[in-house]
């Protein structure tokens, strides 16, 4: 029962950290109550620990945020998970080519994370945050991943039990068989996005290559565009390999 409890401690901890982020950056303690859904005198004892271990800080007008001892992991993350200077070229190209913002996406566990971006030109884009958790079952670049983890498409049904699995498992066959994966406001109305493997040397799917905008610019002709540019970048990338991410991919 003493284990059940710390491990129930460390994931409250947890999702206590994974409320800030770059639109909340500060919550007050009456936000981090209500977001967390935890009891007061419960989220109080947490973010009494994260700061004596310099994780949260808090400022004079009594909000939260993140703390200086955050920087040490912050730094070897971005270390660690940083693709190399080919790649970041290859994806500088891919949005002069397109204009639209490119991402580099990765498979954890039953989640999707950018580890790579550079945004595209226009005033109207589609950025998402580099790192944050999204859902597998929704977006090219998750059909993508999917290529390489059929045996995932099962499991997603935990995480979501409407999912209609034999649709999306058509999807990701269908992804596998022409090479890349597109979508329409499946994540996000209004959003779209083209997506192409990049695969290891022994074939292994490592990564998906995406592409994303407006639904109103990524049609016709443009979208043929980004298909065949994403597919042609991919194949370039996985040619000459992501650096040494590969090894955690």
């Amino acid at each position: 029962m003493a284990g059940d409890s710390s491990v129930r401690s460390v994931a409250r901890t947890l999702d206590l950290l994974n409320l800030f982020d770059h639109h909340r950056p500060f919550l007050t303690l009456r936000e981090i109550v209500e977001r967390s859904g935890l009891p007061k005198t419960t989220v109080v004892r947490l973010l009494a620990n994260l700061q004596s271990r310099a994780l949260l800080s808090v400022r004079a007008d009594n909000t939260y945020t993140l703390g200086a001892g955050m920087l040490r992991w912050v730094r070897m993350a971005g270390a660690l998970w940083e693709v190399n200077e080919q790649t970041v070229a290859s994806m500088r190209r891919l949005v002069d080519a397109c204009g639209e913002t490119v991402n580099i996406y990765v498979r954890q566990d039953a989640t999707r994370m950018s580890i790579a971006q550079q945004q595209g030109v226009h005033t109207v884009r589609n950025v998402v945050e580099v790192g944050t958790p999204m859902p597998l079952w929704a977006g090219s670049a998750a059909k993508v991943l999917l290529t390489g983890a059929p045996q995932m498409l099962d499991d997603l049904t935990i995480l979501n039990p409407s999912l209609d699995v034999a649709r999306l498992r058509a999807e990701v066959d269908e992804a596998r068989r022409v090479g890349f994966a597109v979508s329409h406001g499946e994540r996000e109305d209004g959003a779209s996005a083209v997506a192409a493997p990049i695969v290891a040397a022994d074939g292994r799917v490592l990564a998906a290559l995406c592409i994303s905008g407006p639904t109103s610019r990524l049609t016709g002709e443009r979208l043929e565009t980004a298909v065949g540019a994403a597919v042609d970048a991919a194949k370039e990338i996985s040619g000459f390999g992501l650096g040494g991410v590969e090894e955690l991919l």
